[in-house]
C-alpha cells in the first residue's frame, strides 16, 4: 500500500509499516496529524512475516518502494525492522525513527533473543544488520527505554520520550467519547454482554509458539452463569473453527482489540504488551502464565513478573485465577503498575510525537 499526500515545502516524511496489509492504529493517526500540519507523508503499509522471505519475490518490488521512500524522505518512521532502512545506505540528512509497535517490551526481542532457542540466529542478525542505523526511537518510560536500547543496540541517549498514538485512541476508548461507540459496536455483533448480569472476562493472550493459548482451561474454571469469556486471539492464529469452543467462550477477531477494553469488566493477558495498554483503562487485569517457564527459556521475558505491583495477580493455574477473580483487587497496585511502564505526559501523544518530527524536518 503506497500513498502519498500533499505537495508542500515543509518537508517529507515517509512512514513504512510491515505489521499490516492495512494502516495500523498508529501509522494512520501519526500520518492524519502530519497532514493535518500540512506535511507530505508517503505510507507504505504491508506485512512481512518469515513466510514472505521465503516469498521473497513478491516482496521485492515493496522493498524497492521503501527504498526509494527513504531516499527521498527527510524523516522517516518505522515501526519494526525494515530491510533497506538497516541495511541499504541513506543520506545523511535523513533521519530515521524506530517507534516500535508495542509500548512497552514484556518479552524480550530483537539483539536480546539472539542465540535463544526462539530468538534470531546471531548469524541472521549480522547479515541482517537487524535494527541498525536509528537516529530515534520511541518510549513511553525510562525503564522500557532500557529494554528497547537493548533490542535495538542503539544508545539509550536516543530515545525520544513520548507515547504512541494509540494512547490517545484507548483513554479516548476507556474514559472519552469514543467509549459509546465502541459499546454500541460490541453490542450489536454480541448482545448477550450487554447484560448486567454477568461480567465480561477479556483474554486477550500473545502467541504461544507451537501451541494454543489455554482458553479451555480459562472457560472451564469460569462459571458460565457468572461470566462470558469475550476473547481476542493473536492474529497468527487458526481460524476461530479450530480453537476450543463452550457456552460461555465469544471470539471476536473484528472489532478493534482496544474497543473490547470498554466492554471488559476484567482483563486478563500474559506476555503481551497489552498488559501495560490495558493498565489506562483501570479495570482489574491479571495475567495467566501457565507457560512461564519455557516462554523464560524459549523466548525470555524482560520484567520480573514476581518483583511487579501486580505480582499477586499473575496466576500459572487457571482454578486459582478464577478463585481471585471473586476477591477485591488493589487498583492501586495496577496504577503503579501503569506508572512505572507509562510514565510520559499522556495528553496527546499523537501530537507530541508529531511535534518533534516537525523540529526534525526545521
Amino acid at each position: 500500500m503506497n500513498k502519498q499526500h500533499g505537495k508542500n515545502k515543509k518537508g517529507h516524511v515517509a512512514i513504512i509499516s510491515r505489521e499490516s496489509n492495512d494502516k495500523t492504529l498508529d501509522v494512520r493517526m501519526l500520518e492524519e496529524e502530519l497532514l493535518r500540519r500540512g506535511i507530505r507523508v508517503t505510507t507504505l503499509s504491508r506485512l512481512l512475516t518469515k513466510d514472505s522471505y521465503v516469498k521473497a519475490l513478491g516482496y521485492i518490488g515493496h522493498v524497492i518502494r521503501q527504498e526509494i521512500s527513504i531516499l527521498s524522505a527527510d524523516v522517516v518512521v518505522l515501526d519494526t525492522y525494515c530491510i533497506p532502512a538497516s541495511m541499504l545506505p541513506h543520506l545523511k540528512k535523513t533521519k530515521v525513527i524506530q517507534m516500535w509497535h508495542a509500548l512497552s517490551a514484556v518479552k524480550k526481542f530483537g539483539w536480546q533473543t539472539v542465540g535463544m532457542p526462539d530468538g534470531t540466529a546471531l548469524r541472521t542478525a549480522k547479515l541482517m544488520h537487524m535494527h541498525r542505523g536509528y537516529d530515534r526511537f520511541v518510549s513511553c518510560s525510562d525503564v522500557t527505554a532500557e529494554y528497547f536500547s537493548e533490542a535495538f543496540r542503539t544508545d539509550r541517549n536516543r530515545v525520544i520520550k513520548c507515547g504512541l498514538p494509540r494512547i490517545d485512541y484507548i483513554m479516548d476508548v476507556t474514559h472519552g467519547g469514543g467509549r459509546d461507540r465502541a459499546l454500541s459496536e460490541i453490542y450489536r455483533k454480541h448482545p448477550q454482554l450487554a447484560g448486567q448480569s454477568k461480567k465480561t472476562v477479556l483474554y486477550a493472550p500473545t502467541f504461544h509458539k507451537g501451541s494454543i493459548p489455554d482458553v479451555k482451561g480459562l472457560a472451564e474454571s469460569l462459571d458460565p452463569s457468572e461470566y462470558e469469556l469475550l476473547v481476542r486471539m493473536h492474529p497468527l492464529y487458526r481460524a476461530e473453527g479450530d480453537l476450543p469452543q463452550a457456552e460461555n467462550i465469544i471470539y471476536e477477531d473484528d472489532i478493534p482489540t482496544y474497543d473490547l477494553l470498554a466492554a471488559a469488566d476484567i482483563i486478563i493477558s500474559d506476555y503481551s504488551s497489552l498488559v501495560v495498554e490495558a493498565s489506562l483503562a483501570d479495570k482489574p487485569m491479571y495475567l495467566y502464565t501457565y507457560d512461564i517457564e519455557s516462554y523464560r527459556e524459549t523466548t525470555g521475558l524482560n520484567m520480573d513478573f514476581e518483583k511487579e505491583s501486580i505480582r499477586d495477580y499473575v496466576f500459572t493455574d487457571a482454578e486459582k485465577l478464577a478463585d481471585a477473580l471473586e476477591k477485591p483487587y488493589d487498583i492501586d497496585a495496577l496504577r503503579r503498575f501503569r506508572d512505572k511502564y507509562i510514565d510520559i505526559d499522556t495528553e496527546n501523544c499523537t501530537g507530541q510525537l508529531a511535534d518533534f518530527i516537525e523540529l526534525l524536518l526545521h
